[in-house]
């Protein structure tokens, strides 16, 4: 998950310094901590924190740039960006670096982590909030929890919003009394911005959530309560009612970190939250003479300010942190989350006391000359981009991990580094290998090179994730038949009588992710009585809608029959540093008769298949990975066969390879 980080502006320059306002930014924080590491499923609504730190920014923000209205556009504009980019930018890029060497060490390169290098270049610009608005998972989908760059969607939403918000703001503070526009522009703004957050919520969940137009009204709210009430009084005669709006805020805020729902995030939920922090931001500002209410003084804590003011620092670290946790030893553990608090507090207490304090004083020369300030700052984000992009094009020699092997590990079109036997046969010329299927297809890569190169056919893969082609379990995922369909007909179009067509899909229930702490028998049974009679009809009539018009176009279809499925995943289980994660607890091996059991329905399927349709020839690759009486998901060397749970690894593929060929040979061989 993420929030916002919320840099933070020094209120004791110019006004007077509200200690209250620390004291919400440490509310934020720690509802957002506490939601991230999902602690006792407290707080289930806490990454509203994240809107409660929009609106507290875009209140903070108006009051630093009111004090420099006076001052000439290029100078108020240079020095805005120049205090901005000390106080943001050097710890984020500690941070980042920091995760993209943590990465490349402890990271394997597998599907939970392939979108993690685009998001963390991204953040180094600012604009990782776009490229998480552009992939499939959302913000609280089960992979975000392994993306260490993912919290910084927000500070891409501040950073964009910053590009446009100082200008507008100018035009208020100089033109207000003048200009009708000038006055309602920001105003019209934040309501367009409404308008569309209420719109994409519906339509374009990612984008609401994500990109800077359905997110502007939470920052410009902040703004126009400044517009409103300024830098507020402190009138006794307010106390009552600024104690009223600090309990009716907190009490707003409160409900939104309890009952918030993600499925209807940012609108309607965000507006509780944002309403809540406009009255805690107004009861902090019309605080009264002396010491006023309870509120007050508890927002004023020393030890709440105090984290108020590591704000930004929790914020940048909080995350990566539990991140790296999952990758290696995991969170669950009593005594990871003992260690998990105070090496948050202990690297956010850093970065806020030896990067941020001294940065945000900055040099006498940076002040001065906030032009050169802004190049230099530049220069650091170019050349922090580039050492990550190094260090991620040579993860393999860096990385801690046997899974940065991908030569054994991953099913990669790698050129064999074993010598390659042609076979020199006339029944292959002029030969071609159709694959379509889901995921398991790309797990093949490896095998089908080699195949390529040894046989001299040509191969034509057609593979998505999720979309497997005749599983045997159920029917094909419907929202795949467009892509199945274009790639079927394009398989019809192009191939020639005699050549081979490999379906390759998972054909298994999968055993990763289910609760193994319990009876183990009952566990296997439940994934066994899955498949339904409804399933068994939809798989069947699946089956027939793919086999019928192969087999007319006189093309021989292959299918591999179910292979071996595991408890837990090889690549998050293969190193000292991760063998204790709980992930792992199942373990890597399964009995043969299990996994025999749990296929018995799909194999009963392809006799029957096979029966009717003669061109279907079935390849098992069951006995070539599972010769024991138990299965494993690494050789008797040691040597990993499958690269997770289900999917082979380039090891698994070599092995299997022998088989493959031969059965080739002997299918485009004339009879």
């Amino acid at each position: 998950m993420s929030s916002t980080h919320l840099h933070r502006v020094d209120l004791r320059s110019g006004g007077a310094y509200l200690p209250g306002i620390d004291g919400l930014r440490a509310i934020a924080v720690l509802a957002v901590i506490i939601f991230h590491i999902e602690f006792l499923g407290f707080l289930p609504g806490g990454f509203t924190g994240v809107d409660m730190f929009f609106v507290i920014s875009g209140y903070v923000i108006s009051r630093s740039l009111s004090e420099r209205a006076k001052w000439p556009l290029a100078t108020f504009l240079l020095d805005f960006y120049r205090r901005r980019m000390l106080r943001i930018v050097p710890a984020l890029l500690v941070m980042l670096l920091t995760c993209v060497l943590l990465s490349a060490m402890f990271v394997p390169p597998v599907w939970l982590s392939n979108q993690n290098e685009k998001t963390g270049f991204a953040a180094f610009l600012g604009l990782s909030n776009l490229v998480l608005a552009w992939q499939s998972d959302t913000y609280f989908s089960p992979r975000a929890e392994f993306n260490p760059y993912l919290h910084t969607w927000s500070l891409g939403v501040e950073e964009q919003f910053y590009l446009v918000f100082p200008g507008v703001f100018l035009l208020w503070l100089r033109y207000r009394e003048r200009s009708v526009a000038a006055r309602y522009l920001l105003a019209a703004l934040a309501a367009t911005s409404l308008a569309v957050c209420v719109a994409q919520t519906r339509s374009e969940p990612l984008s609401a959530f994500y990109l800077l137009p359905g997110r502007f009204w939470e920052l410009a709210a902040g703004a126009l309560l400044f517009q409103l009430i300024g830098q507020g009084e402190r009138a006794p005669q307010r106390a009552t009612v600024a104690a009223l709006m600090l309990g009716a805020g907190l009490a707003m805020v409160g409900a939104g970190f309890v009952l918030a729902d993600a499925r209807q995030f940012p609108f309607p939920w965000a507006l509780l939250t944002v309403a809540g922090t406009l009255l805690l931001i107004a009861g902090v500002v019309h605080r009264p003479h002396g010491s006023g209410s309870p509120l007050h003084r508890a927002l004023a804590w020393p030890l709440l300010t105090y984290i108020g003011r590591l704000s930004y620092s929790l914020y940048l670290w909080h995350w990566p942190v539990a991140v790296f946790l999952r990758w290696t030893v995991g969170l669950e553990s009593l005594a990871v989350q003992l260690i998990y608090a105070p090496l948050v507090l202990g690297l956010a207490a850093a970065s806020y006391h030896w990067i941020e304090r001294p940065m945000r004083r900055g040099l006498p020369l940076l002040r001065k000359r906030p032009g050169l300030t802004v190049a230099s700052v530049v220069g650091v984000v170019g050349v922090s981009t580039g050492l990550s992009i190094w260090v991620a094009n040579n993860t393999e020699r860096l990385s801690l991990s046997t899974v940065a092997d991908s030569y054994v590990w991953h099913a990669y079109k790698h050129y064999p580094h074993e010598p390659i036997e042609v076979v020199e046969d006339p029944a292959l010329q002029g030969r071609q290998l159709f694959v379509l299927g889901d995921s398991h297809t790309a797990a093949y890569r490896t095998m089908l090179n080699i195949v390529s190169l040894r046989l001299g056919i040509k191969v034509v893969e057609y593979e998505r994730g999720g979309c497997a082609v005749v599983s045997l379990l159920a029917a094909d995922p419907a929202a795949c038949d467009d892509w199945k369909n274009d790639a079927l007909a394009d398989i019809q179009a192009r191939a020639k009588t005699g050549d081979v067509v490999f379906l390759a899909s998972l054909r298994m229930p999968e055993l990763a992710g289910r609760d193994w702490q319990g009876d183990e028998e009952a566990v296997f049974a439940q994934a066994l009585g899955e498949r339904t009679a409804q399933q068994a009809q939809g798989a069947r009539a699946a089956a027939d809608t793919v086999l019928a018009p192969l087999q007319a176009a006189g093309l021989t279809v292959l299918i591999d029959a179910p292979s071996p499925v595991f408890k837990a995943p090889a690549n998050r289980c293969s190193d000292a540093f991760n063998r204790m994660n709980p992930i792992c607890a199942p373990g890597l091996t399964v009995e043969r008769d299990q996994e025999l059991r749990l296929r018995a329905p799909q194999m009963h399927l392809l006799t029957i298949l096979a029966r009717e349709y003669p061109a279907l020839k079935v390849w098992d690759p069951l006995p070539i990975l599972c010769p024991g009486r138990v299965c494993s998901a690494y050789d008797e060397k040691g040597a990993p066969l499958f690269a997770d749970a289900d999917h082979l690894s380039g090891h698994g593929n070599r092995v299997l390879e022998p088989s493959f060929t031969q059965l080739l040979i002997n299918l485009y061989h004339p009879l």
